[in-house]
């Protein structure tokens, strides 16, 4: 309650209170005028002076005056229970208005936060139309820098003299890797978007593993790292997104080679613990990722050791925010075990069959929806419908045709 009110409140129990107090000291002046006022609707006129009062008119004398003395020996009892009605009143008005004023609180911020939320998707929207926009208009231009770079590395327009050929090189490298940034944010801007498609295919997880050994034995033997694979010599079938796949394992490598300057990577291939699923794993030894950074690390344009000039090995921080996100697609889990200084383990859990899991996925909303449906049957009251043939009933003679 506000100052005002307060006063308001005090200024009302302290004229109560006064007044009763001045109604019990006048009790004998009040009995007076009660007793003229019997008396005039009793016979309808004035009471005249010196006449002797009535029976009856004692009668009502004597209640008056029972009444008074009950009066005026309870009149502290009467005194509390008026300004304790009152404070009670005043209590359930102040009550009333603060729940009012919270509901009306309430509403206003489910109100706004219903903009924010709007403001937020609208923004989401734009910035993924934003990079996918950009990463088209850059990728152009840059493709024509890299086919001419390629051109005069190969000797199309003349020869190239040792120490022009070594600046060339590091160009088109500093291009490649420009090209597979942009690369990056193209798929990003898709995937989230939704515009990527699935193509769900039977293939052999082996195999599509197995297509990355020659790229990436190749980085390891340039860093001096020893590239592992430990793969099943049973094929491994599976109803999956080959490319998506490929995506995931590269992009998971493409890390442990950037991260690993010493010791070795290890891919592994095989079965889950649970029947209908199988398991990719990529160990290695390098730098690790903190407690603290490992429940950010999917996170968009994350990256651990960008504050680190030391550690920093470039990159966006896209990477695994693809991997997060192809695998959100063909409903497959990734997880993370890493200790800082001594390397990490991604853990890829895939089903293996995708369209049977889909399937059992609508198979469990429909039966919950059945359900529902059900209930809601049961909750309304049964009508039988009245089903009208053709065929009169025997018994009204009025239709019968003799």
């Amino acid at each position: 309650m506000s100052l005002r009110s307060v006063l308001c409140t005090a200024f009302a129990l302290t004229t109560v209170a006064v007044g009763v107090l001045a109604f019990a000291a006048d009790t004998r002046s009040s009995d007076r005028f009660l007793l003229q006022w019997v008396q005039s609707r009793g016979t309808g006129l004035h009471p005249q002076p010196g006449a002797r009062p009535s029976p009856k008119e004692d009668i009502v004398t004597s209640q008056l005056e029972s009444l008074t003395r009950l009066l005026g020996a309870n009149k502290e009892l009467i005194i509390y229970g008026a300004i304790a009605s009152f404070g009670i009143l005043m209590m359930g008005l102040a009550i009333g208005s603060a729940s009012s004023n919270s509901k009306s609180n309430a509403a206003a911020q489910l109100t706004l936060l219903k903009q924010e939320k709007e403001k937020a998707e609208h923004l989401a929207k734009l910035k993924s139309e934003f990079l996918n926009q950009v990463s088209h208009e850059l990728r152009t231009p840059l493709a024509v820098i890299i086919g001419y770079i390629e051109c005069i590395t190969d000797g199309l327009y003349g020869e190239v003299e040792a120490k022009h050929h070594e600046i060339l090189q590091v160009v088109a490298k500093q291009s490649t890797h420009l090209k597979n940034m942009i690369d990056q944010i193209l798929i990003y801007s898709r995937l989230e978007a939704g515009k990527q498609p699935i193509r769900i295919e039977e293939l052999q997880l082996t195999k599509v593993v197995s297509d990355l050994k020659d790229t990436f034995e190749f980085l390891c033997r340039q860093k001096g790292i020893e590239l592992c694979w430990d793969l099943p010599r049973d094929p491994l079938p599976i109803h999956s997104d080959a490319t998506r796949l490929k995506e995931v394992v590269s992009n998971l490598l493409q890390n442990a080679v950037k991260y690993t300057d010493r010791g070795s990577i290890t891919v592994r291939v095989g079965n889950s613990p649970s029947a209908d699923s199988v398991m990719v794993e990529v160990q290695d030894t390098g730098m690790g990722i903190s407690e603290q950074h490992l429940s950010g690390i999917f996170e968009p344009f994350m990256q651990v050791h960008k504050t680190s000039s030391e550690n920093s090995r470039g990159g966006i921080g896209l990477g695994l925010s693809i991997v997060k996100k192809h695998l959100e697609q063909i409903r497959g889990t990734i997880s993370v075990e890493s200790e800082l200084g001594k390397g990490s383990v991604f853990r890829i859990v895939l089903p293996r069959n995708h369209d049977r899991q889909k399937s059992r996925r609508r198979w469990l909303l429909g039966l919950a929806k059945k359900r529902s449906n059900a209930n809601d049957r049961l909750a309304q009251p049964v009508l039988k419908p009245h089903i009208e043939t053709g065929r009169q009933p025997a018994s009204d003679g009025s239709h019968m045709v003799g």
